[in-house]
C-alpha cells in the first residue's frame, strides 16, 4: 500500500452528522450529494472525519470544506487542526478502507497523535471512480 507523510495548514470540514452505527454513513453521504447536485457545486474532494468511535458507535461527519457548503441546511462543522498526517491511499474502493486504516495502525517508526482522523475523497475530473485516502495525524 502506498503511504506518504503530509503537512496540513489545518481547515474547517462542515456537512453532515452521524453519532450511531456505521451503516448509518452513507445515508449522510448521499444527502451530502444531493445539496451538492442541487446546488450545482464544484466538489473536487470530500472528507469523511471520523470525530469518535466507541464500541459499534461511530461519530462521524460526511462533509466538504467549508466556503462550499455555503446555504446547505442543518450541517455541523469541524476543525482538522494543522499538522502531520500519514497518508494512505486505499485500494478496492469503501471496501478496503478498513485494510488501509489496518495498515498504517500497523506501520513501524509511526506516532500517533491525538487528532482526528479522515477520509478523503478526491474526484478528478472526467474520471468515473474517486481516489480515496485515509489521513492519520502523526507526531
Amino acid at each position: 500500500m502506498e503511504t506518504r507523510i503530509e503537512e496540513s495548514k489545518g481547515f474547517t470540514v462542515r456537512g453532515y452528522e452521524v453519532m450511531g452505527p456505521v451503516s448509518a454513513i452513507p445515508a449522510e453521504w448521499d444527502r451530502l450529494i444531493k445539496e451538492i447536485n442541487e446546488k450545482n457545486v464544484v466538489v473536487e474532494e470530500s472528507f469523511g472525519v471520523c470525530l469518535k468511535m466507541e464500541n459499534d458507535i461511530i461519530h462521524y461527519i460526511a462533509g466538504l470544506k467549508e466556503e462550499l457548503t455555503e446555504g446547505f441546511p442543518d450541517t455541523k462543522e469541524v476543525v482538522i487542526p494543522a499538522g502531520k498526517f500519514i497518508v494512505a491511499t486505499v485500494e478496492g474502493g469503501i471496501p478496503g478502507i478498513p485494510a488501509a486504516y489496518d495498515y498504517i495502525i500497523q506501520l513501524e517508526g509511526i506516532k500517533l497523535r491525538d487528532c482526528y482522523d479522515f477520509e478523503r475523497y478526491v474526484h478528478p475530473a472526467g474520471v468515473s471512480e474517486d481516489v480515496i485516502e485515509i489521513w492519520m495525524p502523526i507526531e
